[in-house]
């Protein structure tokens, strides 16, 4: 059973690791995932090395408190209006970046992939996609690109002509090298001081990431995402999270879609923030 002393335990731990803030909804989660953890692999155990500066252990623990909630052209418009974006940077400067900051076992980078290669018309568009999220194992499968008949049912059947390979055992078919060659899968936790990333990008994902942080942990990461984001480049968000203090940084465009103000434009509402 899990016990107040463990859950205040592990909400300091998530908030100090990761950002991620724990509610009391989160028990119930919290204490279905610490039951199958036994003998030294248990919660107190993985507690016990997260304090004392255990690397594996930190890691494993935010994996415990995450879920990886995903799947193919997960509202599809996205999809879309991102490839449509990086056609317009192609044409504009010759390449285009991209970036799913949570990627989980890897169906929204891939969709990603697949409406661009549709969008270009072509198998080897000027086009990089970045794929970062904070669970090694779920990067694991990602970088697999191997997925069951029930994930794959989610892709039209044009899709799964294009872009489904053959069956490699187990029910599952892997997706084929066009898709795959597209996307750089890389570990990374939103809330480290230090990003592993250089460069610009012209479009964002970050959905279902918001809700798990603190506000202070929320701002932080968005007003880093503008940063990084080209004038004018596109961050998509699940349509049910909200920017908070940080949707002076951003163009609200409906439905989770927001584009980054220009410089002049990040200037006057931050001015008009300290006036208020």
């Amino acid at each position: 059973m899990l016990t107040e002393a463990q859950f205040e335990r592990a909400r300091r731990l998530a908030l100090g690791l990761a950002g991620i803030e724990l509610f009391d909804r989160h028990r119930e989660l919290l204490q279905r995932r610490s039951d199958r953890l036994i003998g030294q692999d248990s919660l107190d155990a993985l507690l016990d090395a997260a304090e004392d500066g255990d690397t594996d252990a930190r890691r494993r623990l935010i994996e415990l408190l995450t879920t990886n909630f995903t799947g193919f052209f997960r509202h599809p418009w996205h999809f879309h209006l991102a490839a449509e974006h990086a056609l317009w940077a192609v044409h504009r400067r010759g390449s285009a970046r991209l970036w799913s900051a949570a990627a989980a076992t890897g169906e929204e980078p891939y969709s990603l992939a697949m409406a661009v290669i549709d969008v270009f018309r072509r198998d080897d568009p000027a086009v990089t996609i970045l794929a970062t999220d904070i669970d090694e194992a779920a990067l694991a499968v990602a970088r697999e690109a191997e997925y069951a008949g029930a994930a794959l049912a989610a892709l039209e059947p044009a899709q799964q002509a294009r872009f489904v390979g053959e069956p490699t055992g187990g029910g599952s078919r892997r997706l084929v090298p066009a898709a795959r060659r597209l996307v750089e899968f890389r570990r990374m936790n939103l809330a480290d001081l230090v990003w592993p990333l250089d460069g610009i990008f012209d479009v964002v994902f970050c959905r279902n990431v918001l809700m798990y942080l603190e506000a202070g942990h929320r701002y932080a990461v968005l007003e880093r995402i503008a940063s990084m984001l080209e004038p004018g480049g596109l961050l998509l968000l699940d349509p049910s999270e909200h920017l908070g203090g940080a949707a002076e940084l951003f163009v609200d465009r409906g439905n989770g879609a927001y584009t980054r103000r220009s410089a002049a434009g990040m200037a006057s509402a931050s001015r008009q923030g300290s006036a208020r």
